[in-house]
């Protein structure tokens, strides 16, 4: 889901499909504005009353409701109170922080209420500029150490991509939206509506083939991430299943016996079984490097 924060504040239900007919939820949070709308929910920019009563200053907080596209699906609140429960089993200060899943009565509208990122996310942070060396290192050890970690807890995320990254004007990178994620320890199950919410630019190609998300899947993709990230430019053309179909060569950043490069090139294999890292070793490998290693070219 992409953060686009908007300064319309009249939350009108005609421009985003959302009903607000009650703008505050359960009585406490006070709905401002629309900070971002994805393929399965809007977000909105909220003041949680309580907190301000108390005296709290840092009140806002953001919710996340199901779209009005689809409000007659039958688990869209399912897969609301999937993301909640994922995405709680995770603690990680790059990880966003689950702090409510309730439905509001009056609506009759179940939703999520998370801490609000400040800052730009990623996608928009690369549109903008190309980052220096160390930015572009600090940031990507952020990010690797963010999908570790929900791997380590049996989470898959599913839609990894520069769009669900926030970054805070310090630096501070924080993976977000984990509405398409898979709990290892579950019965896989395929589902057509992952491949129509995830950004088929950033998909491992085996997805387009309607298999589930996996571990391999969101390596392919964080490879996809990291090359932009270090390039300034995407792996590939166009998406991955017509990628994969031409079986395209991708280019080295720095050289292929760079050893960046060699973990990343073995990552974006366009078959699962032929992918021969791991986000661990990215982890190691990018510990071991320095800004100066990102600013030469290894033949």
């Amino acid at each position: 889901m992409n953060i686009a924060l908007h300064n319309d504040l009249s939350l009108t239900p005609v421009s985003r499909g959302v009903s607000t007919e009650y703008p505050f939820l359960q009585m406490r949070y006070a709905l401002r504005n629309i900070a971002g709308v994805g393929g399965m929910g809007v977000v909105y920019r909220a003041n949680d009353t309580l907190l301000s009563a108390l005296g709290a200053t840092d009140d806002i907080v953001a919710v996340k409701m199901c779209s009005s596209d689809l409000v007659d699906h039958p688990q869209a609140e399912q897969r609301l109170l999937m993301e909640y429960q994922n995405a709680s089993r995770l603690k990680h200060p790059n990880i966003i922080a689950m702090r409510q899943f309730d439905v509001c009565r009056q609506q009759q509208k179940a939703f999520l209420v998370m801490e609000w990122l400040d800052g730009l996310s990623l996608e928009q942070l690369l549109y903008q500029q190309v980052l220096s060396a160390d930015v572009a290192l600090k940031l990507a050890r952020q990010l690797v150490d963010a999908v570790s970690h929900c791997h380590t807890r049996g989470v898959v995320h599913a839609d990894i991509k520069p769009a669900n990254f926030q970054v805070s004007p310090e630096n501070h990178l924080t993976l977000f939206d984990f509405g398409i994620s898979r709990w290892l320890y579950q019965p896989a199950m395929i589902r057509n509506d992952v491949i129509r919410a995830c950004s088929c630019r950033y998909a491992a190609p085996e997805l387009f083939n309607e298999q589930p998300p996996t571990i391999s899947s969101d390596l392919f993709s964080v490879c996809c991430v990291l090359y932009r990230l270090f390039r300034g430019e995407h792996p590939f053309k166009d998406t991955t299943d017509e990628a994969a179909a031409r079986n395209d060569e991708i280019a080295p950043i720095f050289g292929r016996r760079h050893p960046l490069d060699k973990v990343l090139l073995q990552g974006l294999k366009w078959q699962p079984r032929e992918r021969s890292t791991s986000v661990d070793l990215l982890q190691q490998v990018l510990l071991q490097l320095s800004a100066a290693d990102l600013n030469r070219y290894w033949f």
